[in-house]
């Protein structure tokens, strides 16, 4: 079975259709030729006068090796996205192949030159567009910034790690990868003065761990004395001059042990050959060797567009700004002027806000649904105009992809749908295009039914189990329609389907959620919601702030939280800001 070819956003594909540009069944432009030929110069014309290009600058026609794909340019014209172009190109799935002749490796990947996730993005790109179906992508990692090792006078590497399918041998492998690299400008034989082994690199891919054969050659090929000589996971062990599998210096390597673990699952261990032992478990006795190994696992990032990053080093505030005239705390307050709206969004930041998160549809229990065509007219002016005056994150609050794909297109860099991704089923399949990260919420029918639907029976494990299995599915459904892990983020949907206690054990467990779901960054939104008036008799939402910072500190004890969407940003900043402080070691 083939990979894939790379998609388009559907406004940009059509674009160049229209403009007469052939364009495969798998909506990927026509390769150049390997001797890096200049492109067409109404192509870049083409792409350039696209709303995509003006959002993002105009792109001239390439030169040199970098002569795979069309494709790998427009990335870098969409701000410096395009890691899921490559993801979805690749079939995603959680499952083994089954599929004779196709064998799992892990793949480390990092950047430390110029944008680097566009680095590495790139990098998965080629290897699947360039490998004529015999790699698929199946599973990422989470990212991290690191310090780098060995040669320390350098810039921080953004490092993950892939785990994917090939029906290649690994010495075959090596050369996709070494290719990868090359035609993103690493110097790959260090034929340059100026080039050293462990110094810095546009991308850098390493082969971890290969699957092997009961019976195998030097090579690692499949030995065949025997009739049935079954594949095992991770077992190659093989060195030649060219490659030594697994690799020598991965057990003394954090930044490879800590993504290798996030692709681990409680009931299928990543194991090493030689020494028999989980990544998690060889990680773990790493970090009690040395004292620094925990500080070198580095900090968990999440990528946005022009080479921007969320750094979960701290608790991020979201700050919520309604554009719309009945939502149940803010309704109709910023509603009227998308100028006056922008100014508020300016002020939540100078406050301490990370995201500003944007919605045109009130989803409050009993709400009716909103016209797609007026929750456009609604967002789209007010994310332009905060665009037009900073660079803050911007998350979309919407349950339509019409929406998401152009709110993306007039600024914005998350989508965050309270459906899951369930309400419109194009959805997962526009954010993935548009590249961008989504927030996953947890939810029960919708607006008008949800709360008739709050009882979590002891069949389901609870309220805690059972909103962790519906996340866990979907998450593996976006990351089947091309949102890798490293783009995701979770929400367990405080006040949407949960009564009083249902809430309060969401957030006095939200450390357990978050270990029932792989480690998944989480975002809670419990701010002024109806179950602070239960507890404390106050009517009005907007004087329930004492009971949000209240709310919001028991989600992030123990790590459970990483993101906080909240009205009232000032009051939650500072009680963030002394709470780290008090439980800084």
């Amino acid at each position: 079975m083939a990979a894939s070819g790379g998609v388009f956003s559907s406004q940009l594909s059509s674009q160049l259709l229209r403009r007469g540009f052939r364009v495969d069944g798998q909506l990927r432009l026509m390769r150049r030729s390997r001797s890096g030929a200049q492109c067409d110069r109404t192509f870049w014309s083409a792409i350039n006068s696209s709303p995509l290009g003006r959002r993002h600058g105009e792109c001239s026609a390439p030169r040199g090796r970098l002569a795979s794909t069309a494709l790998s340019e427009v990335q870098k014209l969409r701000g410096g996205h395009g890691a899921n172009a490559s993801i979805r190109r690749s079939h995603l799935t959680s499952g083994r192949s089954q599929e004779s002749g196709w064998r799992k490796a892990y793949i480390a990947v990092g950047s430390n030159l110029g944008d680097r996730y566009q680095n590495i993005a790139n990098a998965l790109s080629l290897l699947e567009t360039g490998s004529n179906g015999t790699i698929r992508i199946t599973r990422t990692s989470y990212l991290r910034v690191t310090s780098p090792m060995y040669v320390t006078d350098q810039p921080a590497f953004l490092n993950g790690a892939v785990e994917l399918e090939t029906t290649l041998s690994p010495l075959e492998l090596l050369k996709s990868l070494k290719r990868a690299e090359s035609d993103l400008g690493r110097d790959v034989n260090y034929t340059r003065r100026e080039t050293m082994r462990y110094g810095p690199r546009t991308v850098d891919l390493d082969i971890i761990l290969f699957d092997g054969y009961d019976a195998m050659n030097d090579d690692g090929s499949a030995a065949e004395t025997l009739d049935d000589n079954d594949l095992q996971p991770c077992s190659l062990i093989m060195k030649t001059e060219e490659l030594e599998i697994p690799h020598p210096r991965m057990m003394e390597r954090v930044f490879v042990l800590s993504p290798m673990s996030d692709l681990e699952r409680a009931v299928e261990r990543i194991r090493h050959p030689v020494v028999n032992r989980s990544m998690g478990e060889i990680l773990s006795s790493l970090s009690h060797q040395s004292a620094g190994a925990s500080k070198d696992q580095g900090i968990r990032v999440i990528p946005l567009p022009r080479a921007r990053m969320l750094h979960f080093n701290e608790t991020i505030v979201m700050g919520i700004l309604n554009v719309t005239p009945d939502s149940f705390s803010d309704g109709g307050k910023y509603s009227d002027s998308s100028e006056y709206a922008a100014s508020a969004a300016l002020k939540l930041v100078q406050e301490g806000a990370g995201i500003i998160d944007v919605g045109g549809e009130s989803t409050r229990p009993g709400a009716e649904e909103v016209a797609i065509e007026e929750e456009l007219q609604r967002v789209i002016p007010v994310i332009r105009s905060i665009r037009k005056e900073s660079d803050v994150p911007i998350s979309i609050d919407t349950r339509n992809s019409r929406v998401a794909m152009a709110a993306v297109e007039a600024g914005a860099d998350i989508v965050n749908d309270v459906s899951g991704g369930t309400h419109d089923p194009e959805m997962l399949g526009v954010v993935s295009s548009l590249d961008v990260p989504m927030i996953i919420m947890h939810m029960r029918g919708n607006p008008k039914t949800m709360q008739t639907m709050t009882n979590y029976s002891e069949e389901e494990g609870g309220v805690v189990v059972s909103v962790a299995n519906k996340l866990k599915k979907r998450s593996q459904a976006a990351e089947e329609a091309g949102i890798p892990r490293w783009m995701q983020i979770l929400d367990p949907g405080i006040g949407f389907a949960k009564d009083l206690d249902g809430n309060l054990t969401l957030m006095r467990e939200a450390e357990e959620l978050r270990q029932l779901c792989l480690e998944i960054p989480f975002l809670y939104g419990p701010s002024r919601k109806g179950f602070i008036g239960r507890i404390t008799g106050e009517t009005s939402p907007e004087r329930r702030d004492y009971g949000t910072i209240a709310a919001c500190l028991a989600c992030v004890k123990g790590g459970g939280c990483t993101i906080l969407r909240v009205h009232n940003v000032r009051a939650v900043k500072q009680a963030l800001q002394v709470f780290d402080a008090i439980h800084k070691k």
